[in-house]
């Protein structure tokens, strides 16, 4: 019998397709069009509806904070802007290698009041902490870093790889974040939403959002069928929601039969009340004055700038309608270029926090940051702080956390965890510490912390993967945020 190859299982991502959008992006709906009439088949492609309507079904959002990842891609002066202690909580004899000089020399510019609740240390250079504490508001900064703890954790990671094991969502989703009405939503299309890779497991895909109208687009109707009135798109969708089902049985018999079920049934019974009333849908960040102040949004921002999208990627996730957010910031492989350049692009980073920071503040919500990267950026061993980075540096990378607490329970003393090497001469993280020298580790140290700060620490042993991760000896040495029962 000739081998067909068109009847292997399509993939998506090196893995089987699970919502309508990966079935879509895998080739395995067009095997599916002669049960369909062509013309309406070939509408519903056109018009995106297959996009994300899978994941974007009406139910409640589950009882998380919001959580923001942001990917620095290319490895970022991690170890430039916070200043990474000891075991003791002590400086290096020296930060040379790091940029930062000698211990002597250093003490003199570290920074620990006037910013982060819990005060930890950061370089009085840094392009980090000076866009953290800006904003467009007046007094706005600082009144949310107020109720900020800020918490890093030194890291060796590879340099300039999307092969490390960091992005959280996974475990997100094992433990129950989900959003109301749209999936994860992220900035990179490779089915997880950042350029790394994920870890314990694979989430289903985001949305991608490079344009404010994907958001709108992915709940309702776009292209011919946005010419359809409203009563006419509502009749739409219960039409095709009427034919699956009664049709499921006998198309079942058939190749894909239960798979025409799903797409154009299950999913469309909730399609059809999103299309029904599309303005009870609190989507658009412009409508919310104190958040649109944060951001500089008014009537006239284009829809593809990147605040529009960033604001709007934050709004929907403290507001519950989507899952976690996954923010890309490229251009972060800068060994090489200026110092002057260094700091702008750490800046960007720190701007980008603070306006996160800000819009929880403004819409009187908890809010968690994860920031990672890949690799980092050393300089030539010099005694002066401020030294140019000229070269990756993955030993010396690292992860920064922040949990913004509007009711300031919550608690973090010790602003780090793990620690550098004893080595005066290492000038780089622990790996011989629980997470100091694997990312995806790392990353679900991220995941105890953030359920700390939740208040959902009792979700930590239903979750097999983490659970066998950390004993309740290692977590005591991991878990920083304190104050919330759970």
């Amino acid at each position: 019998m000739e081998n067909n190859n068109n009847n292997k299982p399509k993939l998506y991502h090196g893995r089987r397709p699970v919502t309508r959008r990966e079935f879509l992006a895998s080739g395995a709906i067009p095997m599916m069009s002669y049960m369909i009439p062509s013309a309406l088949m070939t509408t519903f492609a056109k018009a995106g509806i297959a996009q994300a309507q899978e994941l974007c079904k009406i139910g409640e959002a589950s009882k998380f904070p919001p959580i923001v990842n942001i990917n620095a891609n290319g490895g970022w002066w991690v170890a430039g802007n916070n200043i990474f202690l000891t075991e003791g909580r002590e400086l290096l004899p020296t930060y040379g290698r790091n940029g930062l000089g000698s211990a002597a020399n250093l003490v003199s510019q570290i920074v620990k009041t006037g910013h982060f609740k819990n005060q930890p240390p950061f370089y009085s250079g840094s392009g980090f902490l000076a866009g953290v504490q800006s904003g467009l508001v007046n007094g706005a900064a600082s009144s949310a870093l107020a109720k900020t703890n800020f918490v890093s954790m030194p890291l060796q990671s590879q340099n300039d790889s999307d092969t490390n094991k960091l992005a959280p969502f996974y475990l997100l989703q094992k433990a129950g974040l989900s959003g109301k009405i749209l999936p994860n939503l992220g900035r990179t299309d490779n089915g997880i939403g950042v350029s790394n890779a994920s870890a314990f497991g694979m989430s289903p895909a985001p949305l991608i959002v490079n344009n404010v109208d994907n958001i709108v687009n992915a709940l309702g109707v776009g292209d011919r069928l946005a010419q359809l009135n409203q009563v006419q798109k509502t009749n739409m969708f219960k039409a095709s929601q009427n034919l699956s089902f009664a049709q499921s049985r006998k198309l079942a018999s058939l190749t894909g039969g239960s798979l025409l079920d799903r797409l154009l049934g299950q999913a469309n019974a909730d399609n059809t009340k999103l299309v029904e009333n599309p303005a009870g849908l609190d989507l658009d960040p412009r409508m919310n004055a104190a958040f649109s102040a944060v951001w500089g949004l008014n009537n006239n921002t284009t829809k593809n700038s990147e605040d529009y999208i960033n604001a709007s990627l934050i709004y929907n996730a403290i507001n519950g309608n989507c899952g976690a957010v996954g923010i890309e910031v490229g251009g972060c492989d800068y060994h090489g270029s200026t110092l002057a350049q260094t700091i702008a692009k750490d800046n960007e980073i720190g701007t980008l926090t603070g306006k996160i920071l800000q819009s929880f503040a403004a819409m009187g919500s908890p809010g968690f940051i994860m920031i990672n990267t890949d690799g980092s950026v050393g300089a030539p061993p010099s005694d002066i702080p401020g030294t140019d980075p000229t070269a990756d540096r993955g030993d010396s990378s690292g992860i920064y956390m922040m949990y913004y607490d509007p009711t300031d329970v919550v608690q973090a003393p010790d602003s780090q965890v793990g620690h550098m090497k004893s080595d005066p001469d290492a000038e780089a993280a622990d790996d011989k510490f629980l997470v100091g020298g694997n990312a995806e580790i790392a990353t679900a140290a991220v995941f105890a912390n953030f359920l700390a700060a939740s208040g959902k620490m009792n979700l930590w042993s239903a979750i097999p993967e983490t659970n066998r991760t950390f004993d309740s000896l290692a977590l005591e040495k991991i878990l920083k945020f304190h104050g919330k029962a759970g």
